[in-house]
Protein backbone atom coordinates (compact mmCIF):
# COMPACT_ATOMS: atom_id res chain seq x y z
CA UNK A 1 0.00 0.00 0.00
CA UNK A 2 0.91 3.40 -0.52
CA UNK A 3 2.36 5.38 2.10
CA UNK A 4 0.00 9.03 2.23
CA UNK A 5 2.26 11.79 2.99
CA UNK A 6 1.84 13.51 6.20
CA UNK A 7 0.51 16.45 4.97
CA UNK A 8 -2.17 15.06 2.76
CA UNK A 9 -3.03 12.54 5.25
CA UNK A 10 -3.29 15.76 8.00
CA UNK A 11 -5.68 17.42 4.85
CA UNK A 12 -7.69 14.66 4.34
CA UNK A 13 -8.54 14.16 7.48
CA UNK A 14 -9.25 17.65 8.04
CA UNK A 15 -11.25 17.49 5.52
CA UNK A 16 -13.25 14.19 6.81
CA UNK A 17 -14.08 15.97 10.32
CA UNK A 18 -15.25 19.41 8.56
CA UNK A 19 -17.78 16.71 6.78
CA UNK A 20 -18.60 15.44 9.91
CA UNK A 21 -19.31 18.23 11.60
CA UNK A 22 -21.39 19.95 8.97
CA UNK A 23 -23.64 16.43 8.81
CA UNK A 24 -24.26 17.14 12.32
CA UNK A 25 -25.00 20.56 12.61
CA UNK A 26 -27.23 19.55 9.96
CA UNK A 27 -28.83 16.71 11.68
CA UNK A 28 -29.10 18.95 14.99
CA UNK A 29 -30.71 21.94 12.81
CA UNK A 30 -33.43 20.13 11.28
CA UNK A 31 -34.80 19.20 14.62
CA UNK A 32 -34.46 22.38 15.69
CA UNK A 33 -36.68 23.88 17.15
CA UNK A 34 -37.79 20.59 19.67
CA UNK A 35 -38.66 22.60 23.20
CA UNK A 36 -39.94 25.79 24.53
CA UNK A 37 -38.46 29.17 23.10
CA UNK A 38 -37.45 31.93 26.06
CA UNK A 39 -38.71 35.65 24.65
CA UNK A 40 -37.32 38.52 26.74
CA UNK A 41 -38.83 41.33 26.73
CA UNK A 42 -36.30 43.99 28.50
CA UNK A 43 -39.40 46.36 29.71
CA UNK A 44 -42.04 46.26 31.52
CA UNK A 45 -45.55 44.64 30.88
CA UNK A 46 -48.15 46.79 28.70
CA UNK A 47 -45.40 49.00 26.94
CA UNK A 48 -44.53 48.45 23.12
CA UNK A 49 -42.18 45.62 23.72
CA UNK A 50 -44.57 43.53 25.74
CA UNK A 51 -46.79 44.41 22.81
CA UNK A 52 -45.08 43.57 20.26
CA UNK A 53 -44.07 40.27 22.17
CA UNK A 54 -47.65 39.16 22.69
CA UNK A 55 -48.56 39.90 18.92
CA UNK A 56 -45.80 37.43 17.81
CA UNK A 57 -46.36 34.79 20.48
CA UNK A 58 -49.01 32.88 19.22
CA UNK A 59 -48.03 32.92 15.67
CA UNK A 60 -44.52 32.06 15.91
CA UNK A 61 -45.96 29.25 18.02
CA UNK A 62 -47.83 27.86 15.16
CA UNK A 63 -44.94 27.96 12.75
CA UNK A 64 -41.90 26.92 15.04
CA UNK A 65 -44.53 23.98 16.40
CA UNK A 66 -42.69 24.91 20.19
CA UNK A 67 -44.28 27.03 23.38
CA UNK A 68 -43.09 30.79 23.07
CA UNK A 69 -42.23 31.82 26.67
CA UNK A 70 -42.33 35.47 27.51
CA UNK A 71 -40.38 36.38 30.35
CA UNK A 72 -40.13 39.90 31.67
CA UNK A 73 -36.13 41.43 32.51
CA UNK A 74 -36.42 44.93 33.09
CA UNK A 75 -34.61 47.95 34.26
CA UNK A 76 -31.82 50.20 32.68
CA UNK A 77 -33.46 51.15 29.93
CA UNK A 78 -33.54 48.00 29.02
CA UNK A 79 -29.99 47.20 29.32
CA UNK A 80 -30.88 44.42 31.94
CA UNK A 81 -32.65 42.56 29.20
CA UNK A 82 -30.02 43.40 26.85
CA UNK A 83 -27.93 41.41 29.07
CA UNK A 84 -29.45 38.94 30.16
CA UNK A 85 -29.69 37.89 25.85
CA UNK A 86 -25.85 38.20 25.39
CA UNK A 87 -24.77 35.84 28.37
CA UNK A 88 -27.57 33.64 27.31
CA UNK A 89 -26.71 30.15 25.10
CA UNK A 90 -26.07 30.63 21.35
CA UNK A 91 -28.39 27.77 20.23
CA UNK A 92 -31.81 29.70 19.20
CA UNK A 93 -33.87 29.05 22.09
CA UNK A 94 -33.30 32.54 23.58
CA UNK A 95 -34.67 35.67 21.64
CA UNK A 96 -35.21 38.54 22.51
CA UNK A 97 -36.95 42.10 21.92
CA UNK A 98 -34.81 44.69 20.34
CA UNK A 99 -35.26 48.07 20.23
CA UNK A 100 -33.96 50.89 17.83
CA UNK A 101 -32.22 53.00 19.02
CA UNK A 102 -32.79 52.15 22.52
CA UNK A 103 -30.67 49.08 22.52
CA UNK A 104 -27.98 51.90 21.19
CA UNK A 105 -28.48 54.46 23.60
CA UNK A 106 -28.63 52.10 26.69
CA UNK A 107 -25.23 50.69 26.00
CA UNK A 108 -23.73 53.95 26.37
CA UNK A 109 -23.76 53.42 29.83
CA UNK A 110 -20.46 52.99 31.85
CA UNK A 111 -19.61 48.49 32.10
CA UNK A 112 -22.62 47.74 30.09
CA UNK A 113 -21.60 45.02 29.10
CA UNK A 114 -23.14 43.93 25.70
CA UNK A 115 -22.05 45.54 22.21
CA UNK A 116 -25.77 46.48 19.67
CA UNK A 117 -23.59 45.45 16.58
CA UNK A 118 -22.71 41.78 18.02
CA UNK A 119 -26.23 40.47 18.37
CA UNK A 120 -27.45 37.98 15.66
CA UNK A 121 -30.39 39.66 14.48
CA UNK A 122 -33.46 37.72 13.66
CA UNK A 123 -35.69 40.91 11.55
CA UNK A 124 -37.26 44.28 12.72
CA UNK A 125 -41.14 43.84 12.38
CA UNK A 126 -42.19 47.24 13.62
CA UNK A 127 -42.31 51.16 13.29
CA UNK A 128 -43.77 53.78 15.09
CA UNK A 129 -42.97 57.50 15.50
CA UNK A 130 -42.76 59.93 18.20
CA UNK A 131 -45.30 61.46 20.03
CA UNK A 132 -45.69 64.54 22.93
CA UNK A 133 -48.51 63.58 25.19
CA UNK A 134 -50.23 65.23 27.43
CA UNK A 135 -53.16 64.63 30.23
CA UNK A 136 -56.88 64.15 28.50
CA UNK A 137 -58.33 67.33 30.33
CA UNK A 138 -54.63 69.27 30.04
CA UNK A 139 -54.81 73.16 29.81
CA UNK A 140 -51.81 72.11 27.51
CA UNK A 141 -53.80 70.39 24.72
CA UNK A 142 -52.34 71.93 21.79
CA UNK A 143 -49.02 72.51 20.64
CA UNK A 144 -49.33 76.11 20.75
CA UNK A 145 -50.21 75.87 24.36
CA UNK A 146 -47.50 73.97 25.39
CA UNK A 147 -45.10 76.10 23.80
CA UNK A 148 -46.24 79.43 25.29
CA UNK A 149 -46.64 77.92 28.68
CA UNK A 150 -42.75 76.40 28.54
CA UNK A 151 -41.77 79.85 26.91
CA UNK A 152 -43.22 81.52 29.77
CA UNK A 153 -41.97 79.48 32.64
CA UNK A 154 -38.66 78.16 31.15
CA UNK A 155 -37.81 74.54 32.72
CA UNK A 156 -41.03 74.39 35.26
CA UNK A 157 -42.91 72.08 33.09
CA UNK A 158 -41.73 68.11 33.58
CA UNK A 159 -41.85 65.85 30.25
CA UNK A 160 -41.15 62.26 31.05
CA UNK A 161 -39.71 59.50 29.27
CA UNK A 162 -37.99 56.18 29.47
CA UNK A 163 -34.45 56.40 30.29
CA UNK A 164 -31.03 57.83 28.26
CA UNK A 165 -33.37 57.39 24.89
CA UNK A 166 -35.87 59.80 26.13
CA UNK A 167 -33.28 62.19 27.05
CA UNK A 168 -32.11 61.97 23.74
CA UNK A 169 -35.99 62.59 22.18
CA UNK A 170 -36.57 65.11 24.66
CA UNK A 171 -33.12 66.99 24.01
CA UNK A 172 -34.24 66.91 20.25
CA UNK A 173 -37.69 68.29 20.10
CA UNK A 174 -37.21 70.95 22.64
CA UNK A 175 -34.61 72.23 20.44
CA UNK A 176 -36.48 72.19 17.56
CA UNK A 177 -39.29 74.20 19.67
CA UNK A 178 -37.19 76.61 21.17
CA UNK A 179 -37.96 75.70 24.37
CA UNK A 180 -36.36 74.45 28.14
CA UNK A 181 -38.85 71.80 29.92
CA UNK A 182 -37.28 69.64 33.02
CA UNK A 183 -37.01 66.09 31.85
CA UNK A 184 -38.44 63.30 33.98
CA UNK A 185 -36.12 60.03 33.51
CA UNK A 186 -38.43 56.41 33.82
CA UNK A 187 -36.80 53.22 34.10
CA UNK A 188 -38.53 49.90 33.10
CA UNK A 189 -40.82 51.26 30.37
CA UNK A 190 -43.66 53.46 28.93
CA UNK A 191 -46.21 50.71 30.71
CA UNK A 192 -44.38 52.48 34.46
CA UNK A 193 -44.63 56.49 32.65
CA UNK A 194 -48.02 56.21 31.58
CA UNK A 195 -49.38 56.48 34.80
CA UNK A 196 -47.13 58.83 35.86
CA UNK A 197 -49.00 61.11 32.87
CA UNK A 198 -52.45 59.91 33.32
CA UNK A 199 -51.92 60.96 37.20
CA UNK A 200 -50.59 64.13 36.13
CA UNK A 201 -47.89 63.92 38.36
CA UNK A 202 -45.57 65.25 34.81
CA UNK A 203 -47.01 67.39 32.30
CA UNK A 204 -45.91 65.49 29.32
CA UNK A 205 -44.71 62.65 28.03
CA UNK A 206 -42.48 61.77 24.98
CA UNK A 207 -42.86 58.62 23.51
CA UNK A 208 -44.28 56.55 20.49
CA UNK A 209 -47.17 57.25 18.06
CA UNK A 210 -48.61 53.60 19.32
CA UNK A 211 -49.25 55.04 23.03
CA UNK A 212 -51.58 57.42 21.62
CA UNK A 213 -53.55 55.30 19.86
CA UNK A 214 -54.02 52.67 22.53
CA UNK A 215 -54.64 55.51 25.24
CA UNK A 216 -56.31 58.27 23.23
CA UNK A 217 -59.00 58.25 26.14
CA UNK A 218 -56.53 59.14 28.96
CA UNK A 219 -54.09 61.49 26.90
CA UNK A 220 -53.54 63.71 24.40
CA UNK A 221 -51.01 63.89 21.36
CA UNK A 222 -49.68 67.67 20.52
CA UNK A 223 -47.51 66.50 17.98
CA UNK A 224 -45.78 63.71 15.87
CA UNK A 225 -41.98 63.17 14.68
CA UNK A 226 -41.36 63.29 10.78
CA UNK A 227 -42.52 64.59 7.38
CA UNK A 228 -45.48 62.26 7.73
CA UNK A 229 -48.88 63.12 9.44
CA UNK A 230 -49.32 60.48 11.43
CA UNK A 231 -52.17 60.85 13.38
CA UNK A 232 -55.34 63.03 11.90
CA UNK A 233 -55.43 66.07 13.39
CA UNK A 234 -52.41 66.53 14.78
CA UNK A 235 -49.56 68.65 13.93
CA UNK A 236 -46.04 66.93 12.97
CA UNK A 237 -42.66 68.60 13.42
CA UNK A 238 -41.04 67.16 10.49
CA UNK A 239 -37.37 67.96 11.40
CA UNK A 240 -37.85 65.44 14.57
CA UNK A 241 -36.26 61.98 14.11
CA UNK A 242 -37.56 60.14 16.42
CA UNK A 243 -38.95 57.05 15.43
CA UNK A 244 -38.68 53.91 17.41
CA UNK A 245 -38.45 50.20 15.78
CA UNK A 246 -38.88 46.76 17.45
CA UNK A 247 -37.69 43.58 16.28
CA UNK A 248 -36.66 40.10 17.44
CA UNK A 249 -32.20 39.07 18.17
CA UNK A 250 -30.67 36.44 19.00
CA UNK A 251 -27.37 36.00 21.15
CA UNK A 252 -24.06 36.66 19.31
CA UNK A 253 -22.95 33.35 18.11
CA UNK A 254 -26.36 32.10 17.39
CA UNK A 255 -26.13 29.53 13.94
CA UNK A 256 -27.21 30.70 10.72
CA UNK A 257 -29.18 28.46 10.12
CA UNK A 258 -31.13 28.88 13.19
CA UNK A 259 -31.46 32.57 12.61
CA UNK A 260 -32.98 31.54 9.03
CA UNK A 261 -35.50 29.40 10.87
CA UNK A 262 -36.80 31.83 13.23
CA UNK A 263 -36.32 34.50 10.30
CA UNK A 264 -38.74 32.91 8.18
CA UNK A 265 -41.41 32.12 10.88
CA UNK A 266 -41.26 35.87 11.52
CA UNK A 267 -41.82 36.94 8.48
CA UNK A 268 -44.37 34.39 7.84
CA UNK A 269 -46.88 35.58 11.24
CA UNK A 270 -46.26 39.48 10.01
CA UNK A 271 -47.41 38.74 6.27
CA UNK A 272 -50.57 37.79 7.72
CA UNK A 273 -53.13 40.65 6.23
CA UNK A 274 -54.97 40.66 9.81
CA UNK A 275 -51.79 40.47 11.91
CA UNK A 276 -50.79 43.42 9.80
CA UNK A 277 -54.71 45.27 10.21
CA UNK A 278 -54.10 44.55 13.66
CA UNK A 279 -50.35 46.42 13.97
CA UNK A 280 -51.21 49.49 11.43
CA UNK A 281 -54.83 49.62 13.61
CA UNK A 282 -52.63 50.88 16.72
CA UNK A 283 -50.07 53.41 15.09
CA UNK A 284 -47.49 50.94 13.67
CA UNK A 285 -45.63 50.51 10.52
CA UNK A 286 -45.82 47.04 9.60
CA UNK A 287 -41.85 46.06 8.62
CA UNK A 288 -40.23 42.58 7.11
CA UNK A 289 -36.28 42.22 6.54
CA UNK A 290 -34.04 39.36 6.41
CA UNK A 291 -31.55 38.91 8.92
CA UNK A 292 -28.88 40.95 6.79
CA UNK A 293 -31.30 43.35 6.37
CA UNK A 294 -31.97 44.05 10.28
CA UNK A 295 -28.22 43.63 11.19
CA UNK A 296 -27.85 46.86 8.63
CA UNK A 297 -30.51 48.62 10.31
CA UNK A 298 -28.83 48.33 13.59
CA UNK A 299 -25.25 48.98 12.24
CA UNK A 300 -26.59 52.33 11.00
CA UNK A 301 -28.03 52.98 14.43
CA UNK A 302 -24.93 52.76 16.17
CA UNK A 303 -23.73 54.74 13.67
CA UNK A 304 -26.17 57.78 14.59
CA UNK A 305 -26.30 57.64 17.82
CA UNK A 306 -23.17 56.96 19.49
CA UNK A 307 -20.90 58.95 20.57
Amino acid sequence: MKKIPGYQRGGILGAVAAAVVALTAGAASADYPDKPITFIVPYSPGGGSDQQARRLQPGLQKELGVEIRIVYKTGGGGAVGFNELWRSEPDGYTISNVVVPNIVVSAQGKDVGFKPGEFSYVGMTARAVGVILVPKGSELNTLDKFVAAAKANPGKLTSAGVGNTGAAHHAEITELLGIRTTYVPVSGGVGKMMPMLQGKHVDAGITSSTHAVRHRATVDAIVTAGPDATLPGVPNEPKWSYATTWGVMAPPGTPADRIAILNAALNKVTADPEFTANVEKVGLRQLRMTPAEAKAYVDAAVKKYSK
